[in-house]
């Protein structure tokens, strides 16, 4: 039992970084709960996954989030009507855009 404990933050955090880490994401260097993965799509294009972590909030970034999620989910206990696409996060407005491939300039990433 994690709660009432004067370590349980600490506790939870560690716990939840080795999950994490097994699923071979890494933390980001300007903000430990920012985890990325580099991943290759169907048409070989390199990108990065992303999971955010607020205390025990999760927003995945990703071509497939689901699939990212139903991984977490076999670890953690999630909240099926709280998986859905998200349209704010920690006050920001989000999104969904693609840029055309024609605009990608492989140099410039």
């Amino acid at each position: 039992m994690l709660y009432g404990l004067k370590s349980s933050g600490a506790a939870w955090c560690a716990h939840l970084a080795a999950t994490i880490k097994e699923l071979m994401f890494t933390s980001c260097i300007a903000d430990p709960d920012v985890w990325l993965r580099p991943v290759q799509n169907e048409g070989g294009l390199e990108f990065y996954e992303y999971v955010l972590i607020y205390t025990d909030d999760f927003q995945c970034v990703s071509h497939d989030p689901k699939r990212i999620l139903d991984t977490i989910g076999k670890h953690f206990k999630l909240k099926p009507k709280l998986i859905k696409i998200t349209e704010t996060y920690l006050g920001a407005n989000l999104g969904h855009f693609s840029l055309p491939k024609s605009q990608i300039n492989r140099d410039d990433l």
